[in-house]
């Protein structure tokens, strides 16, 4: 007689069961995340989630199902195929467990308290190598996430690149975490005019007094409602003025290396155009940016309902902040220039 077969076959596969017995290697292959990460990840939302939302399945399996989808590019056959379940559970156990990232938003993106600011200042002077940016609170900037062409009003998310896009704009610390974020501008805004729209801008609420945040040339220099301060442009700068400009991108490149930590970490959803909706891209691009801040608290640094019409807000004065910029310039020259005589007398 033929040989008897199993007496049972296995449910998982074995990259699957890898997954859920929390193989580091596999974690990281296949979720881009730590495992130390995933563990942060499941204690900051266990408390947010109903467990029969979850379908009988468990919150370990849930999570990782939901990171696999975004590292596989947001693919729901794939991640049915793998997992062996319907496509139809795993766009529920997704759209779950998305949610539950999102409103954890407050508390992961936030802005540094008193102590924390002045952390940040600390090291940004280092970073900069000049001791007048000892006040930057953050960098801010816009990133174009490409998106697929939305029927209506589609004219308004071509970029100057011309492809779709949504903006993302954040404002980071010296550690290429973000403090701030405003998603969803259609590509074709400017940057500052996002930043009019942000809540930050109109109600000042960060930097703090004394503080500045640091931008590109997308944006103007700015004293007042917010202290913003920007590179001169390359038109007949002198050496006082180039010397400023060479110490403020050292600390610029904060902000871009942010942007870059995330496309890359999210690597096959970012390098295309997002598959979903406007609304769920906007989703998953805020869910990406606040698993990109507990990547970092966990070390991990590797890699349509009718809107409400609400009343238009009073215009916000606003001061210019060359001035400021100047001061700031002059104040730098004047620290490097006695720091190099001093060191002439030793």
């Amino acid at each position: 007689r033929g040989s008897r077969g199993p007496y049972c076959n296995p449910i998982l596969n074995r990259r699957v069961s890898n997954l859920m017995n929390l193989l580091p290697a596999q974690i990281k292959k296949d979720l881009r995340v730590s495992v130390e990460a995933l563990m942060l990840l499941m204690d900051r939302i266990i408390a947010q989630i109903n467990p029969p939302k979850l379908r009988g399945y468990s919150l370990q399996f849930a999570v990782i199902i939901t990171l696999y989808w975004l590292a596989a590019g947001m693919l729901y056959r794939i991640c049915g195929n793998t997992f062996d379940v319907a496509r139809s559970t795993v766009c529920d156990l997704v759209l779950l467990i998305l949610n539950a990232i999102i409103r954890l938003a407050r508390d992961v993106i936030r802005c540094p308290d008193a102590e924390e600011v002045v952390i940040v200042g600390e090291n940004f002077g280092r970073m900069s190598g000049s001791p007048v940016f000892l006040q930057c609170a953050g960098v801010i900037d816009v990133c174009q996430l490409e998106i697929l062409c939305e029927v209506e009003r589609h004219d308004e998310y071509i970029n100057q690149k011309l492809f779709y896009s949504i903006a993302m704009e954040a404002v980071v610390d010296h550690n290429a975490k973000f403090i701030n974020i405003n998603v969803g501008f259609p590509g074709s805004c400017h940057d500052i005019r996002i930043l009019r729209h942000s809540g930050m801008y109109l109600n000042s609420t960060y930097p703090p007094e004394g503080y500045f945040i640091i931008g590109d040339g997308g944006y103007i220099s700015l004293r007042r409602p917010i202290v913003l301060v920007t590179p001169y442009r390359d038109m007949n700068l002198n050496e006082d003025q180039r010397s400023f400009k060479y110490h403020l991108s050292r600390i610029r490149a904060t902000v871009e290396r942010a942007f870059g930590l995330m496309q890359a970490r999210w690597r096959a959803l970012f390098h295309r155009a997002i598959e979903v909706k406007l609304r769920k891209a906007v989703k998953v691009i805020t869910a990406c940016a606040i698993l990109h801040n507990i990547c970092i608290d966990a070390g991990d640094m590797d890699h349509a309902p009718v809107p409400v019409r609400r009343p238009p807000r009073p215009p916000v004065e606003e001061v210019s902040g060359d001035a400021f910029r100047n001061l700031l310039c002059m104040l730098h020259n004047m620290a490097r220039r006695q720091a190099d005589a001093e060191q002439n007398l030793q």
